[in-house]
């Protein structure tokens, strides 16, 4: 059996279905799941890539103003989460 080292991975394999967001990132995630969407349509619907709807999902980047606009159609989003606010 080969044991792999996935320590050096960007991303875990899977990202867990958040049950209680406290982050940004799960909150989008878990939206776009709500809203049965996979990362790739978000990404065509906002006008980005796949791997930039993946760092907004695990916090590696934040959506710019146009794009945060795009999601709040997209995921149905009313405001930014209050416990996400710094």
């Amino acid at each position: 059996m080969v044991d792999f080292d996935h320590s050096k991975e960007r991303y875990s394999r899977r990202k867990l279905i958040p049950v209680n967001p406290k982050t940004l990132g799960d909150h989008l995630h878990l939206k776009r799941i709500e809203a049965d969407l996979s990362q790739h349509e978000v990404a065509q619907k906002t006008g980005v890539s796949v791997r930039t709807v993946r760092k907004w999902e695990y916090g590696l980047a934040c959506p710019t103003e146009g794009h945060w606009q795009a999601l709040k159609l997209i995921l149905r989003l009313d405001e930014l989460p209050p416990h996400t606010v710094s």
